[in-house]
C-alpha cells in the first residue's frame, strides 16, 4: 500500500524518481555498513518502480558486505568507468552522506555532466549540494529513511532489501547498542524480521567471515595504542605498510576505532589510518560528553556528533598535529563526572548456624 509522504522533502524525492528512468547510486569514501545496505535496498526499490540502476563507489566494500552484492554489483571508481556510468545515467542519487567532497573521485564528475542529484542522507553535517536533498537527523540510519520511502512508494520488501536494510540499521547502531537506538529503529528491526530477515544468519554473515589478517591487522594497531589527557582520549594509528602487509584497504578499519571506547574512563578516540602515504582517514569517536562533529566539519568532513570523520591529505602527524589539541580543548571544557560516595564497610559476619551444625 503506497502511504503519503512524511515530508514536503520525501514528496519531491519520489517526484524526483518519477520523471527520471536510469539512476546511477553512489556513497561516501570507505563505505559502512549503512551506505551498502542503503545502496541495495534502494536500487531494488528502483527496480520495482520500473527503473536502471547501477551502483559506483569511490572505495571497494569491505568483505564483511560484499555477500550483498551478488545480485547488485557494486563497481569501484575509475575514471574512464565513472565517465561512461554518467554519461548513461539521468540523475545521480548520493545516499548516506550530504558531502559533495566525501563521494571521492566521482565529485569531479558533477562539474562534467548536467545530471540531476538527489541527496539521502541522516548526518547532521551536510552541504545539501542535490537539487533534492531529504537529509533526516532523527534517522537512527540512513537504511531507516530508505526503508520508510520504500513503503511511501508501496514497494514491497524482498528478501535482499530486508536483509540490506538490516545491515544498515544493526551496524549504524552498534547492534542497538548506541545512543541513536529508539522506538522507531526497534519497530523497523522487528519489521525486517517480521519480512523474513534471519538475524543469526546476517549477524554470521557481517561478523564471521573476516579474515585471520583482519584480526592481525586490528591486534597490531591496538597493540600500540596511545592513552592521552589523563585516560580520557585513545589515539589509534596505522600505518600503510600494514595494510599492505594484511592485504587490506580503508574500509577494513570498520569497528576498529570503536573498541577502545570500552576502556573505563574513555570519553573520546582518535584514529588515523594512512591508507597508502599521503592519505589519512580520521575517525573520531565519543562515548557520550563530547561531541566530535564540528572538529571533522571544519576540516571537510561530518558526521554525528559522536561518530564522525574526515578524509585528510599529509601525515599521520600533520593531522595529529589539526585534531587532537581540538579534541583536547573539548575534553577540557567537560564538567568532572561526580564520584559516588563510597560505601560504609561493613564488617564481615561468619553466617549464623544452628544447634545442628547445618547453615541459616
Amino acid at each position: 500500500m503506497t502511504l503519503a509522504p512524511a515530508t514536503p522533502e520525501r514528496a519531491a524525492l519520489h517526484a524526483f524518481i518519477a520523471r527520471h528512468r536510469r539512476f546511477l547510486l553512489t556513497t561516501h569514501v570507505n563505505p559502512d555498513g549503512d551506505a551498502i545496505g542503503s545502496e541495495i535496498a534502494f536500487a531494488e526499490m528502483l527496480r520495482a518502480l520500473g527503473k536502471q540502476a547501477r551502483i559506483l563507489n569511490d572505495s571497494p566494500t569491505p568483505h564483511a558486505f560484499a555477500w550483498l552484492t551478488r545480485e547488485w554489483p557494486v563497481e569501484e571508481y575509475r575514471e574512464d568507468l565513472a565517465e561512461t556510468r554518467f554519461a548513461e545515467a539521468d540523475a545521480l542519487i548520493v545516499l548516506d552522506t550530504g558531502n559533495r567532497q566525501r563521494i571521492g573521485g566521482l565529485a569531479a564528475h558533477l562539474d562534467r555532466h548536467a545530471i540531476a542529484v538527489a541527496v539521502v542522507d541522516h548526518h547532521v553535517t551536510h552541504d545539501g549540494f542535490g537539487q533534492v536533498n531529504v537529509i533526516e537527523p532523527a534517522c537512527a540510519a540512513t537504511a531507516v529513511l530508505v526503508y520508510e520511502l520504500m513503503k511511501e512508494a508501496g514497494v514491497k520488501l524482498g528478501a535482499l532489501s530486508a536483509d540490506a536494510l538490516y545491515v544498515g540499521l544493526a551496524t549504524d547502531t552498534g547492534h542497538f547498542r548506541y545512543s541513536n537506538t529508539d522506538a522507531r529503529a526497534l519497530r523497523m528491526a522487528a519489521d525486517l524480521v517480521d519480512a523474513g530477515v534471519d538475524v543469526t544468519v546476517v549477524s554470521a554473515k557481517v561478523h564471521q567471515t573476516a579474515p585471520a589478517g583482519r584480526l592481525r591487522f586490528f591486534g597490531e594497531a591496538l597493540a600500540s595504542l596511545e592513552v592521552r589527557h589523563d585516560g580520557q582520549l585513545v589515539v589509534v594509528e596505522v600505518a600503510p605498510e600494514q595494510f599492505a602487509r594484511h592485504g587490506l584497504v580503508g574500509a577494513d578499519t570498520e569497528g576498529l576505532v570503536d573498541l577502545p571506547r570500552t576502556i573505563e574512563n574513555v570519553e573520546a578516540v582518535a584514529l588515523f589510518s594512512e591508507v597508502e602515504p599521503g592519505k589519512v582517514k580520521v575517525s573520531l569517536r565519543s562515548t557520550g560528553r563530547v561531541q566530535v562533529d564540528g572538529i571533522c566539519s571544519r576540516l571537510g568532513g561530518g558526521g554525528h556528533p559522536h561518530a564522525a570523520g574526515v578524509q585528510m591529505r599529509g601525515s599521520r602527524e600533520q593531522a595529529k598535529a589539526k585534531v587532537l589539541p581540538e579534541l583536547e580543548r573539548l575534553l577540557s571544557e567537560l564538567p568532572p563526572v561526580p564520584r559516588r560516595a563510597p560505601q560504609a564497610a561493613v564488617a564481615a559476619v561468619p553466617p549464623a548456624r544452628d544447634h545442628g551444625g547445618t547453615s541459616a
